[in-house]
């Protein structure tokens, strides 16, 4: 894994390039972005997998701020579900800019919102039920009232134009739905199975995205990427519930996924024609994850159902508490613990979701 400097350098170079023709082509209504800087800040919604630490205020079972988590992070545990960096930290180091810091942090106002906030919620979902199971959790709605409050401040501190242009520039991601199947609709005890057939549920979830999305445009947001489902029939507390035997991913699981994604890409255009001065982008999670999974020696990895860290078969019965040790060749994993990546396949999605991005801008 270890490069010549050589190969490091001309790599930079790479990226700078990629960047200076990424931004080149990228314009909200009439104003072209900063070639220097491609955006202005970056605002995050989503769900364990790129919370950074909002959960640590929260009363709840989905806390992740002592170790192992944040085993392989220079700053240690701070919240961030995986062993180092989230695939969201990956984009930052890309557009070159700071990770946001999480919403609930008191620190968090002022002149400190003006790179970009956090708002991510471990076990969050679209839907306000998903998560129950880990109690205390902030769904998509709830960040969107945080991210409300983020834009009256932007508007305090820039005045209404700035703030206007400012949001407009700005980078929006989101990374829901994992939690709307895995912790809400195929827990067995789940009131919500009762209610819906898995293709009506997915019809309520992509109605609820929609609307979501576009309070985000209202509030002034203007590029705004989306999560895929990824391959969630692959991770390992799937692989114990779904009783796999050899580690095989459930396919009917990551059916799931995959009807989701076609109906979440339809959405998206839609919105793109209801806001032609706007830009949905679609993350595609999935094909990358997937393929991690199926060719995992491929990309250096040992095991691609037995996590990291856990207890229980495939380490996928119980999350990665305090009293567990973490493997110590973790990079050699596609899963840290029950249900989060690993730093190392964080590391390649997120170069494969900005090189995939870039190309929709």
């Amino acid at each position: 894994m270890v490069k010549i400097r050589s190969e490091a350098t001309k790599q930079s170079m790479g990226v700078v390039l990629l960047l200076v023709c990424l931004v080149a082509r990228i314009h909200v209504g009439s104003a072209a972005i900063d070639l220097e800087k491609p955006f202005p800040a970056f605002f995050i919604f989503g769900d364990s997998l790129v919370d950074v630490g909002n959960n640590n205020y929260m009363v709840t079972v989905a806390r992740a701020n002592s170790l192992p988590f944040g085993i392989d992070f220079p700053q240690g545990p701070t919240g961030r579900f995986t062993n180092g960096k989230t695939v969201l930290d990956v984009i930052a180091d890309l557009i070159k800019l700071p990770y946001p810091p999480p919403y609930l942090d008191p620190k968090v106002r002022g002149n400190a919102i003006l790179q970009g906030v956090n708002y991510a919620s471990a076990a969050a979902g679209y839907l306000r039920s998903s998560g129950f199971n880990f109690v205390g959790r902030a769904d998509f709605d709830t960040q969107i009232e945080w991210f409300a409050n983020t834009a009256s401040q932007v508007k305090e501190i820039l005045g209404e134009d700035g703030a206007k242009d400012f949001l407009a520039k700005s980078l929006i991601a989101t990374a829901f739905g994992a939690n709307d199947y895995v912790n809400n609709y195929l827990l067995s005890y789940a009131p919500i199975n009762k209610v819906y057939t898995t293709d009506q549920l997915k019809y309520v979830i992509l109605d609820k995205t929609k609307a979501q999305l576009t309070k985000i445009y209202n509030l002034g947001a203007r590029i705004i990427a989306v999560s895929s489902l990824g391959p969630i029939g692959c991770i390992p507390s799937q692989l114990v519930r779904q009783r796999s035997v050899n580690g095989e991913c459930s396919e009917y699981v990551n059916g799931l996924a995959r009807d989701f994604n076609v109906g979440l890409q339809q959405v998206l255009n839609e919105l793109n024609q209801e806001f032609p001065d706007g830009k949905f982008l679609y993350a595609d999670v999935y094909t990358n994850a997937d393929e991690y999974v199926k060719n995992y020696p491929k990309y250096g990895f040992v095991s691609a159902s037995t996590a990291c860290c856990g207890r229980g078969k495939y380490k996928g019965q119980l999350l990665c508490l305090p009293f567990l040790k973490a493997c110590p060749n973790r990079r050699e994993y596609v899963w840290f613990d029950c249900f989060h990546p690993s730093e190392a396949v964080n590391e390649m999605l997120g170069q494969a979701l900005y090189d995939r991005l870039k190309e929709q801008l």
